[in-house]
């Protein structure tokens, strides 16, 4: 049997979502896998499927050895090598850095004698980063640097760990009791409900977030109950975590509802039972949003602040997001922050709803200025969000969608006709100003590449060889900054570069030469993936001259 380790060192949330991740290897053969976390997540690890052992971190208590000035930070790390111990004696074959941060990377690179491989972020002696295929760059260079993420974070470990996405199964532990209860509840608020139990919508709302500036605020919540209560399909309910400032939330919500309101208090045990019985939950980026995502629950996630929806939005099938126009998002946390800002009104929350439950999906909501509804699906790489209604910049959509487009091409020898057909739907007249763009900027690419290929060889003759490829190679390496598809090809080229670690000038050299052969194959296939969408376009052209000139008159 594999013996596999998982490293998740973040909040609830993220913790949840590599219960995805767990799911496909344990379905995809016989595996053991195992969990480290700290203390503070421990409760959410317990709930995912799955896991044959928990391993903890107390990260409290070794800060608290760490900042008492009367004893040694050696006790600190005494502490924690004590609290790794067991792990560090066993044979792992796997170990997988899924926090992807620098206490997992120090940790992996602690315990690498311990497994056969490591996945994610590690360090060699001489603190390089080691990195075990392309998936991996793709993910801590590529991903970190492009401003609108084309592959959901999920999906990038699937492909990291080199394992199948596996819906199939259940992801999360329940409790019988629960499961009872919550149907009992649930299946009595629809059988009260005037209009009777088959046509009733339970709606559960989420209230807070841990972050004000992710927070929906009061005013859009009181709005939107208001307009649920005035169409009879819909129950809204109200879910809160049993914590005292939610209840007080919840509390003078209802009031303004003369109490009248259903509100469910669950603790996170207690919370997927319920969240099996709604109909969809509203809700802005939770750890709950990540709950209803492994009990396939859709949700219609409310994409605020800093969320990072395109990278760890709502991944079932079906579900919605609600956001400000992308152009006019900030992911940046920092720059963010208690800043409230929207354009998302009740009536647009209430707008996608109705859609979600629609049976026809031909008519599409109307949405405020500058406000966009995206829908999930799955392609080839796994979760795709595409635009449904509302304000959006074509350029930018077309740019994020080629760009997924062209990693399936580079990392999987695979395109995606949904990519194209979504592409398609922005017009002739943007996918036309789209390629144009690239294809000038693959020209600019290509004239770079060529021209540091020659000046590569030159260099081994003379100094001023020496000098000119320098320049040259710093020319190429800065489309690695730029808007273009182009930048993805060569920040992979640019890493690989910075993780030479020859020591004479001959090997580095060959490496080099290696590397940009590499880059010249990729960049052939950005103009082929480029040349696809030009034919698609040149086909939907011919098809609208035919349909306007419609077939000859004969006299």
């Amino acid at each position: 049997m594999k013996k596999v380790l998982i490293i998740n060192l973040r909040r609830i949330g993220d913790v949840y979502t590599t219960g995805h991740l767990i799911n496909s290897m344990a379905n995809a053969e016989s595996t053991s896998i195992s969990m480290l976390v700290y203390k503070e997540t421990e409760n959410a690890a317990k709930n995912l499927k799955n896991i044959s052992s928990l391993h903890v971190i107390d990260r409290k208590e070794i800060i608290t050895l760490k900042s008492n000035k009367l004893f040694s930070d050696g006790f600190a790390f005494e502490l924690l090598f004590r609290q790794i111990e067991i792990i560090k004696k066993q044979k792992w074959d796997e170990i997988i850095n899924f926090s992807n941060d620098l206490v997992g990377a120090y940790l992996c690179s602690y315990l690498k004698n311990s497994s056969r491989k490591i996945v994610g972020i590690h360090f060699n002696e001489n603190r390089n980063i080691i990195t075990n295929n392309n998936w991996e760059l793709l993910f801590n260079d590529v991903l970190s640097t492009v401003k609108y993420a084309p592959v959901h974070f999920i999906d990038c470990y699937h492909k990291m760990v080199g394992v199948t996405h596996k819906t199939d199964g259940e992801k999360v532990i329940t409790n019988s009791s629960h499961n009872t209860k919550a149907l009992s509840n649930i299946n009595m608020l629809r059988k009260n409900h005037t209009i009777g139990i088959g046509s009733t919508k339970i709606v559960g709302i989420q209230l807070k977030t841990s972050d004000t500036a992710k927070d929906i605020s009061e005013s859009i919540m009181v709005d939107l109950i208001t307009l649920m209560r005035e169409t009879s399909e819909l129950i809204p309910v109200i879910l809160i975590a049993p914590f005292e400032d939610e209840r007080q939330f919840a509390i003078e919500i209802n009031s303004k509802f003369n109490n009248e309101l259903n509100i469910i208090e669950a603790d996170l045990e207690a919370v997927s039972s319920v969240l099996m019985n709604l109909d969809i939950l509203i809700t802005p980026d939770t750890a709950i949003k990540h709950i209803a995502d492994l009990t396939e629950t859709p949700v219609l996630e409310i994409s605020l602040g800093y969320a990072p929806f395109l990278k760890q939005g709502s991944y079932t099938a079906g579900s919605l997001i609600l956001t400000d126009i992308l152009i006019e998002r900030n992911f940046n946390k920092s720059e963010t922050k208690n800043l409230v800002k929207t354009n998302i009104k009740a009536v647009d929350i209430m707008s996608s709803l109705l859609y979600f439950f629609a049976k026809t999906k031909s008519i599409r909501p109307r949405l405020s200025n500058d406000v966009t509804l995206y829908s999930c699906s799955f392609d080839k790489l796994g979760a795709r969000y595409s635009v449904v209604a509302g304000s959006v910049n074509a350029q930018l959509e077309i740019h994020r969608l080629m760009t997924r487009q062209l990693i399936n091409s580079l990392y999987d020898d695979n395109e995606s006709s949904e990519i194209y057909s979504d592409v398609a739907d922005f017009g002739i007249t943007a996918a036309s100003i789209w390629c144009g763009n690239e294809k000038a900027r693959l020209t600019e690419v290509t004239k770079d590449l060529l021209g540091t290929l020659r000046t590569l060889i030159q260099s081994q003759e003379t100094k001023k060889g020496s000098r000119e490829f320098i320049n040259n190679l710093g020319k190429l390496i800065s489309h690695s900054e730029s808007s273009s598809i182009m930048q993805i090809p060569v920040m992979m080229f640019k890493t690989k570069i910075e993780a030479i670690n020859s020591t004479t000038f001959a090997e580095n050299v060959k490496e080099v030469e290696v590397l940009l052969y590499e880059l010249k194959t990729n960049v052939q296939k950005v103009l082929e993936t480029i040349k696809k969408l030009d034919g698609i376009i040149g086909h939907m052209k011919k098809e609208e001259f035919s349909s306007k000139s419609g077939p000859a008159e004969i006299n």
